[in-house]
């Protein structure tokens, strides 16, 4: 393979007319046509369609050719001229009728020449100069390719004089028209998709979302490690001193709380203590103060940005904000590439990838510190403080219902032994009022001046009440049934035992309560909300504010670009462009020989005129593979020796056609057209039918519209790598970025490339070809086509050549003179069936796989000739006459 491989093949048309390549400069812009605006110096593969009558003609414009570059170039001649010279021509007799007079600079091994006697084969009568192009259109298309180039132009240069008649299979798998169009406009839609961000980005865990980790601190609710280890408050400052007074004050009185807890409590009272009320009282002024320093600090640190004058005023308060990673810009720029590519990379819509940058966006603006205030009002309502620091009612529930039945079991079972009874169930009953009212006698608030004592009840006389009336019972149930005294004893012990447990209850069950009402459980889970709340603010409003700013900014920036690049793709009409894969070039040195197919109406091969060649099944019999020319029969076309001898020598049977047997396909007259029924619509000039050609047009398969939405995806990715440097200098230029007008050009040509070279090939673009589905996945087809044909064709056996069946003792009775190329899509190089040869061509790109085989001629049949003064030409040296 050459090493020339990148550089593309110019294509220029000399059959028209020639003027506008005279002089450097005219051959200089109809390169750059030729390349789609290209740099021209990157020209370095010429592709020379003229006529064979007009080669000699042409001499001067292929001198400045081959002077143009490397000067390599195949040289494509159409056309079979008569041998007889011409007014002023003096050249040796040809040994046929026909001859192929090359101009001297057409030599090997830098030039080649195909010489194309009949594109139709020799199966079509009468051809109009349409369809001849459009016969000749694949051949063309074929030799685009830089790989089939550089072999064709080998495999010529290796035979005599560099001149060779070609002879094809070529099988031509692509869409039909029809699918084309309809996978076209799916692939837009899917790539355009709707204005929804496909998934929600949760504030707690963005990195669920698919936010990439250096952005999620930006969107996300979490504190960063500085702020989380609490280093942002300055010791000695503000918010220092009056979270831990608050702190302290609350564990005193959590402290003292749990000290009056139980018996011990009720029992003994403070017993020195401060009592409970005072220490939630000091608690609710400290977590008051606190409150109103965090609020003074939300309002201080309000803004957008972080300006030294509110870095001070921070200070002041007792912020101290560190260092931290998260809030360096250079890391903004790469998350966000990285997100919008790995989003594009899952095939989320253009439209629901812009919505995504915009949650991101929205997630990331910052509010300013002061909106939080709202917060601050829900997490410690203005009324706690007061609920804690106020006097409230002590209830002990002695009434309570259990607590009466309690009391009244209890006096029942002292007063159950016969004779002592009488005196044990009164006094148990008396003995839990008594409790009861001690119990409230104990309550918090009334040590001191009794301010924070807030009175209360006992239930005392309920209990005395009940406990009298069990005491009655028991007293009478144990006369009635005699009870023995250790019975009664025992009864009296559990009565003693349950008695003060009974109270403990009260006692602790009232102090629950009023500890509760009181705010007292509530303190603690305050005043770290409160600090939470603060650290929020810390990070996402001070530390990271102008790294969110920045980051929103430049999410809003790209889903901008992005919105306007699905409002550039949606509704897109086809629109030509130039043919960058080596058609002719376009203006005056061109015509529109390869103008693109993809933008014609769809041709329905059903309704062809009969005689079409589309497949080789179909072919007829003048070239199924039964017929077809093998190379041993090739030496049987013409009894006369050659000059010099040959193998044909002696032979004395006269040439016979060996397809004189056959009948061509039967084309009515033209008066009978004229007089008969309307004939059929006849096919467009690009898909006129050939015998060495196969056309095989699948529907596509079910991975295609993704496949094909992939291609757009990564091609609109690589439309954004060049401007993310930009985005991240100035997301406020990116509305000036013209990613829409690219995205135009990118569909343009993309719809160019797949109507050049299919779907099989990935784009150059594509992030990731290998994961590419095979293409018979793609299109929809048999999977074995490719390698059946290059497997029943690849030594040449049933290639047609492109010349009539009268043209053939033009060529070589050698039968091992012939050069072979096989050529196929690189994409289906791992196909389960091995391809071809060792000496495979394999095409980055092409909806073409075959076999390209060189027919050498016979000698004399091609002279060579230089122009000499006056414009007319003169013999140089016989062709193929052993120079």
């Amino acid at each position: 393979m050459s090493a020339r491989t990148a550089a593309p093949v110019v294509t220029l048309d000399l059959r028209g007319d020639h003027a506008g390549l005279d002089g450097a400069d005219g051959l200089h812009r109809a390169v750059r046509t030729a390349l789609g605006g290209a740099p021209a110096q990157e020209a370095e593969r010429f592709l020379l369609v003229d006529t064979a009558t007009g080669l000699t003609r042409h001499q001067h414009v292929y001198e400045q050719v081959l002077a143009y570059g490397t000067g390599h170039a195949l040289c494509v001649a159409v056309g079979a001229p008569p041998a007889e010279p011409g007014d002023g021509v003096a050249v040796p007799p040809a040994p046929t009728p026909w001859a192929l007079d090359r101009p001297s600079p057409l030599r090997p091994p830098a030039v080649g020449v195909l010489w194309i006697l009949d594109p139709h084969g020799g199966t079509a009568t009468a051809p109009t100069p349409e369809e001849d192009d459009g016969a000749l259109r694949p051949l063309l298309e074929i030799l685009a390719a830089p790989a089939v180039f550089d072999a064709v132009l080998n495999a010529v240069s290796g035979l005599p004089d560099g001149v060779a008649v070609p002879a094809l299979r070529v099988l031509e798998h692509d869409l039909s028209h029809p699918a084309r169009d309809r996978v076209r406009r799916q692939a837009l839609a899917g790539l355009v998709g709707q204005d929804d961000p496909g998934g929600r980005i949760a504030v707690t865990d963005p990195e669920a979302g698919g936010v990439p980790a250096v952005l999620a601190p930006l969107v996300g609710a979490g504190t960063t490690e500085p702020v989380h280890s609490e280093e942002w408050r300055r010791p000695g400052g503000e918010a220092d001193e009056r979270y831990w007074a608050c702190e302290s004050a609350l564990l005193k009185a959590e402290d003292a709380y749990g000290r009056q807890r139980g018996a011990g409590g009720l029992l003994r009272g403070a017993a020195g203590d401060v009592d409970l009320a005072e220490r939630l009282d000091a608690a609710a002024a400290e977590l008051t103060a606190y409150r109103e320093t965090v609020a003074e600090t939300l309002r201080d640190g309000d803004g957008v940005g972080l300006p030294p004058e509110q870095r001070r005023r921070l200070y002041e308060r007792g912020i101290d904000l560190p260092r931290v990673p998260e809030a360096d810009r250079e890391r903004i720029g790469p998350g966000l590439r990285d997100y919008t590519q790995g989003l594009l990379a899952q095939r989320l819509p253009l439209r629901s990838t812009a919505a995504r940058l915009g949650a991101v966006a929205d997630l990331a603006t910052p509010t300013g510190s002061a909106a939080r205030l709202g917060r601050l009002d829900e997490l410690c309502p203005p009324g706690l403080p007061r609920r804690m620091a106020g006097p409230r009612p002590f209830e002990v529930p002695g009434a309570a219902v259990t607590e009466l039945a309690g009391g009244c079991a209890v006096a029942a079972a002292a007063g159950l032994w016969p004779g002592p009874g009488w005196v044990l169930g009164p006094l148990a009953a008396l003995a839990a009022a008594g409790l009861t009212t001690l119990a409230l006698a104990r309550r918090p608030g009334r040590t001191g001046d009794g301010h924070l004592d807030g009175g209360g009840r006992s239930g005392a006389l309920a209990q005395a009440g009940a406990g009298l009336l069990g005491a009655a019972a028991g007293i009478t149930l144990g006369q009635v049934l005699a009870v023995p005294a250790w019975l009664g004893l025992s009864t009296l012990l559990v009565a003693l035992i349950v008695l003060p447990l009974l109270a403990v209850r009260r006692w602790t069950e009232a102090l629950d309560v009023w500890w509760a009402a009181g705010g007292g459980s509530e303190g603690r889970d305050v005043l770290d909300s409160l600090d939470g709340l603060l650290a929020d603010a810390v990070t996402h409003d001070w530390l990271l504010a102008d790294a969110r700013l920045y980051c929103a900014d430049g999410a809003r920036a790209v889903a901008g670009m992005i919105r306007r690049a699905a409002a550039a793709a949606e509704g897109r009409d086809p629109v030509p462009v130039a043919d960058r894969g080596g058609g002719p070039a376009a203006g005056p040195p061109a015509d529109d020989l390869l103008d693109d197919d993809w933008f014609g109406p769809p041709y329905d091969r059903s309704a062809a005129a009969p005689g079409a060649y589309d497949s080789f099944e179909d072919a007829g019999p003048r070239y199924d593979d039964s017929t077809a020319q093998g190379w041993d029969d090739w030496d049987d076309w013409d009894g006369d020796p050659e000059p010099g001898g040959g193998p044909a020598a002696g032979r004395g049977a006269p040439w016979r056609d060996p397809l004189a047997d056959t009948v061509p396909p039967p084309r009515p007259p033209d008066s009978a057209a004229a007089s008969g029924p309307a004939a059929p619509a006849a096919p467009p000039p690009h898909d006129i039918p050939v015998p060495w050609l196969e056309r095989e047009a699948g529907d596509g398969g079910p991975e295609l519209v993704a496949t094909l939405v992939g291609d757009l995806a990564d091609g609109v990715a690589g439309l954004l790598d060049p401007y993310w440097g930009a985005i991240e200098r100035d997301p406020g230029a990116a509305t000036a970025l013209p990613l829409d007008r690219e995205v135009r050009a990118l569909i343009d040509d993309e719809t160019a490339r797949l109507a050049r070279d299919g779907v099989a090939a990935a784009p150059a673009f594509a992030r990731d070809p290998a994961s590419r589905p095979d293409p018979a996945v793609l299109l929809g087809l048999a999977p074995d086509r490719v390698a059946r044909i290059l497997r029943e064709h690849g030594d040449g056996t049933g290639t047609v050549p492109l010349c009539a069946a009268e043209h053939r003792r033009l060529l070589s009775r050698d039968r091992y003179a012939g050069r072979g190329v096989c050529f196929a899509p690189d994409a289906t190089r791992h196909a389960e069936d091995p391809l071809g040869t060792d000496d495979m061509v394999w095409t980055p790109a092409g909806r073409y796989a075959g076999v390209f085989r060189l027919l050498p001629l016979r000698t004399g049949s091609v002279r060579t000739v230089r122009l000499r003064d006056g414009g007319t030409t003169g013999p140089e040296l016989p062709a193929n006459a052993n120079e």
